[in-house]
């Protein structure tokens, strides 16, 4: 698969991901600007997943060690919060992530997104 194919299909796969997540938390996360809410999120998430992520894995090794990989839920909420801040920043008209309901919210919505996201890169490399 081509590289433009890779980054393509996971940007599709975060817009899939952010989808699902708004669909089970339904009214504590929230992505406004219809599709095109979802494909800028998406592309935020990519680069965060893609350049942010693995810097932090790095930086926080001997804490992802210790606590047999559950640190990894840190850094996963934290980049929920990261994106949430990081759209209210660059102020796309009509895109936002809303997020209700305190840390859970993060919680549910990083953990449910790292899923997915590893499931579709898996898939991806079939």
């Amino acid at each position: 698969m081509s590289f433009l194919r890779r980054v393509l299909a996971h940007i599709v796969a975060n817009a899939a991901a952010l989808y699902f997540v708004t669909e089970l938390l339904s009214g504590n996360f929230v992505i406004t600007g219809s599709y095109k809410g979802y494909l800028i999120a998406a592309v935020l998430f990519g680069i965060l997943n893609g350049i942010i992520k693995p810097i932090l894995k790095l930086l926080s090794l001997p804490f992802i060690l210790i606590s047999a990989g559950v640190f990894i839920l840190v850094i996963n909420v934290f980049l929920v919060w990261f994106a949430k801040y990081a759209l209210d920043i660059l102020q796309f008209e009509g895109v936002q992530i809303l997020i209700e309901g305190g840390p859970a919210t993060y919680l549910y919505a990083g953990l449910s997104i790292s899923i997915i996201n590893m499931i579709i890169t898996w898939l991806l490399k079939k």
